[in-house]
């Protein structure tokens, strides 16, 4: 087949389903889900082994540290032995740059693909087109316990540009035939548009809908207070912190069950919500440890996670960011899954704008660094103070140059609304809460909760309003 015959959404569905481990993969994480929690770790150990070799011998990152540190993949005796290495973070992985990456493939056949940056600083992350088949076919088991079937059709609420910015009427979407997938505009979503998103949803008898927390529970809001009614059978949300007043609005709005679910464009780990509404640790996606922070409260744990099937660029012991509260108690569902109470993650808070339109924290970062390009970006923070007023704070990289700013301005500012105003603020860092974590957007309209410390040093502003 010739590629240039086929739409994009065919290539999408042959590169996830028909030309990759997709069925394999399928079939064996419906065995491995039921086994002992002996065999697990055994099954841990063995995948473990194969991505510490498969490290040592492809990615010069890994081969240095490990010669530097005296050690090899032979010393991968148990599960404990990856404490051998250092944890990685993301500036680990910014500083090495394709020293991370496997010599085992031509950089041609990798796919790249940016973080969404709720730290504030996006990494981008190659991955080997089996890893695609692999990912899809985890993220089908989260869709087989929320009790949807190949058959039932999706809308999603997420970060893809549907149609340009200053389109005001429908369609505000677009259809996937092959992938039963309905993408919405989550950049569009308001009150005057929501009604045609609901049509829409009718049009295509979709069964669920996902997306980010923050655009789902205003969907939700909306159609509570329209009377706009549209039961599915389930609401799967994702890449932002799901609020309990979140998942009540959700439910209530669409007459169903919220599963909630955690990963990372890193592919280290995975929490799926199992049909009980436990959070689970699935462990044949990677090795996964939960590290207590010190002095934390409530026994908040760092996510640190050890990927298993991305060869293209393995993250061994790497530090997501994330925090979680360990569950304590087995779930009613029978699995040897290790069990989560709560997924706190990075909280932020939504730009909210006079229009009525909402925007989380993955939303506006995916806009400045994946839409717009902005990868020589460090550090980045929404500051919004006025109702019609939002700064951009940023740390540039030193590859940053005037065009990056113009070009990343300009590309913001076609989705931003026209009753909003926005300045760019290049700054020595982006300010941190009490607690040292960056809060990617900092709403005192609204009453923001983030402590912020004054002592982070701030420069005026190197742009005109826009």
């Amino acid at each position: 087949m010739n590629n240039k015959f086929l739409s994009a959404p065919t290539v999408h569905f042959v590169a996830k389903r028909l030309v990759s481990p997709f069925w394999i993969r399928r079939r064996w994480l419906a065995q491995t889900q039921w086994l002992s929690a002996d065999c697990l770790s055994d099954l841990q150990l063995d995948l473990l082994k194969k991505t510490v070799r498969y490290a040592e011998h492809n990615v010069p990152y890994y081969q240095k540290l490990m010669k530097s540190c005296g050690f090899s993949s032979r010393d991968i005796r148990s599960l404990e032995d990856i404490r051998l290495f250092p944890i990685l973070t993301k500036k680990d992985i910014i500083d090495a740059r394709r020293d991370m990456v496997s010599r085992a493939f031509a950089r041609s056949l990798l796919r790249r693909e940016c973080t969404g940056g709720t730290t504030g600083t996006p990494l981008c992350v190659y991955r080997n087109y089996a890893s695609i088949g692999n990912e899809h076919a985890f993220v089908r088991r989260q869709w087989d316990w929320a009790g949807l079937g190949f058959g039932d059709r999706c809308a999603y609420l997420r970060g893809r540009i549907i149609v340009g910015a200053n389109a005001d009427s429908p369609p505000l979407y677009r259809y996937d035939a092959p992938m039963k997938e309905l993408q919405l505009s989550t950049y569009h979503l308001s009150l005057q548009t929501a009604p045609a998103y609901i049509d829409a949803m009718k049009k295509y008898r979709v069964s669920a809908l996902a997306g980010y927390p923050s655009a789902v529970s205003l969907f939700a809001r909306i159609c509570l207070a329209r009377n706009l009614s549209y039961p599915l059978k389930a609401v799967l949300t994702s890449s932002e912190t799901l609020t309990a007043c979140m998942r009540a609005e959700i439910s209530k709005a669409f007459e169903c069950r919220v599963f909630d679910f955690y990963g990372s464009v890193e592919r280290v780990c995975y929490i799926f919500t199992c049909e009980h509404g436990c959070y689970h640790v699935q462990p044949e996606y990677g090795l996964t440890e939960l590290i207590p922070v010190d002095n934390a409260v409530s026994g908040q744990c760092r996510v640190v996670s050890t990927g298993f099937w991305n060869k293209a660029m393995p993250l061994i012991r790497y530090d997501t960011g994330d925090l979680v509260v360990k569950g304590e108690e087995p779930c009613a569902c029978r699995r040897a899954f290790p069990t989560i109470a709560t997924i706190i993650g990075r909280e932020g808070d939504v730009v909210k704008i006079p229009s009525g339109k909402e925007f989380g924290a993955t939303l506006l970062i995916t806009l400045l660094y994946v839409a717009c390009g902005a990868s020589n970006i460090l550090e980045s923070q929404f500051i919004q103070d006025a109702p019609d007023h939002l700064t951009v704070e940023y740390v540039p990289a030193a590859a940053f140059s005037p065009e990056d700013f113009l070009a990343a301005r300009k590309k913001f500012m076609e989705h931003m609304s026209h009753d909003m105003v926005v300045d760019f603020r290049q700054v020595k860092a982006v300010r941190r809460t009490m607690r040292g974590k960056i809060r990617p957007v900092i709403n005192l309209v609204s009453g923001g909760t983030a402590r912020i410390s004054q002592d982070v040093p701030q420069e005026e502003p190197v742009s005109q309003t826009a």
